[in-house]
């Protein structure tokens, strides 16, 4: 199995005097969405954090001296720092089916090193489901980059790996699926309520989007209806976009009403340059990177 570590949460108190994240506390409320100064939240109260370009070799400590916030991608600094972890765990090699209590227990045993010395993770299984599982997604030929398996098989696999970390309170698992669309929906994907704690999907909207048009009905479906945690697991612009797209779907996010979103907690930037320009700090402008942080507090 390829395990990769994609992103991690910037929601950040020294180590020892951590207050969980999301841990063991109330879904549906904003009451407690706050940070200690020197860390980076939205207006609105939410988290921000970053998904970092890994592939260029892009380092947190890169973007934490272009936004002067905290966050780190490696083990010893996400301890050091008491970060929120929150790894995409990508079975790109073995169908749903092969993940056995023996391979998830594997992977419980890696996180595990990280709760022991105080971090949260929320465990981001299998990611974007509905869309690497389709033909002409990652995999060899024009293949899916999941070699998958049937709905009923994924929920097998999903409870699999909830049973191998249920015991641990600071493993969160986190479903998120891709933009829900016709040639990759997400019906059939939904594991149960009895063995999700967050809820999230991956959506790049277009210019001129906003919280509600890119979440409103998804928001609905899952973190109300179920009373989970909602937090935004990717995100960007459509293709890139521009400055202007950005800056706008990013004062969308960090400025959206919570109070209309209880359940909304966080969002990730997807801070790459893969074809097209993602990002948002990195190699951008002095002015867009002011731009960017004005939506922080």
């Amino acid at each position: 199995m390829k395990i990769q570590f994609l992103s991690v949460l910037v929601a950040f108190v020294r180590l020892g005097f951590a207050t969980p994240m999301l841990e063991g506390r109330d879904t549906c409320t904003t009451d407690d969405l706050n940070l200690p100064t020197g860390h980076m939240h939205g207006y609105n109260g939410i988290y921000w954090g970053w998904a970092p370009d890994d592939g260029a070799g892009t380092k947190m400590g890169a973007i934490n001296g272009d936004t002067g916030k905290k966050a780190s991608t490696v083990m010893s600094d996400v301890v050091a720092s008491g970060a929120v972890f929150v790894p995409a765990i990508m079975p790109t090699s073995i169908k749903f089916s092969q993940i056995t209590p023996t391979v998830a227990q594997q992977i419980a045993t890696v996180l595990n090193k990280f709760t022991s010395q105080g971090v949260e993770v929320w465990l981001r299984f299998a990611h974007e489901v509905n869309y690497y599982t389709t033909k002409n997604s990652g995999g060899a030929n024009g293949g899916p980059l999941y070699p998958g398996g049937t709905h009923a098989e994924f929920k097998t696999a999903w409870q699999t790996m909830h049973a191998a970390v249920a015991s641990n309170p600071k493993i969160l698992m986190f479903w998120s699926p891709n933009q829900n669309t016709t040639s990759e929906p997400i019906d059939g994907w939904w594991p149960g309520a009895n063995y999700v704690d967050i809820v999230g999907i991956d959506v790049y909207p277009d210019p001129g989007a906003t919280f509600a048009s890119a979440y409103g009905e998804f928001y609905d479906a899952y973190a109300r209806r179920y009373n989970k945690h909602f937090c935004i697991g990717e995100t960007g612009a459509n293709q890139g976009g521009s400055v202007a797209a950005k800056e706008a779907w990013v004062k969308q996010l960090a400025n959206t009403d919570v109070s209309a979103y209880p359940c909304y907690k966080s969002a990730t930037w997807f801070e790459y340059h893969k074809g097209v320009d993602f990002r948002i700090v990195q190699g951008q402008s002095a002015d867009t990177i002011r731009q960017s942080l004005s939506n922080f507090a």
